[in-house]
């Protein structure tokens, strides 16, 4: 977990997103690994399509957060 800003993010690799566990939105990260905060989804929000697209193992960074139930 990395912390920006005192905010605790979650790098989701898979997605190239950062998840703020607190605020529960999701922020695409740059080239240097840094949260777009003027791009950030509601995590409730975010597409089918891009929670498809994550990996088991970040599927697993969310269980393990209470963020995240398998369907």
């Amino acid at each position: 977990m990395k912390k920006y800003w005192n905010a605790p993010l979650v790098n989701l690799k898979s997605v190239g997103s950062l998840l703020d566990i607190e605020d529960k939105v999701v922020y695409p990260s740059d080239t240097l690994g840094y949260p777009d905060l003027e791009s950030g989804t509601p995590l409730v929000e975010v597409t089918d399509e891009w929670a498809f697209s994550l990996s088991e193992k970040d599927k697993m960074k969310l269980e393990k957060l209470n963020l995240l139930e398998r369907w």
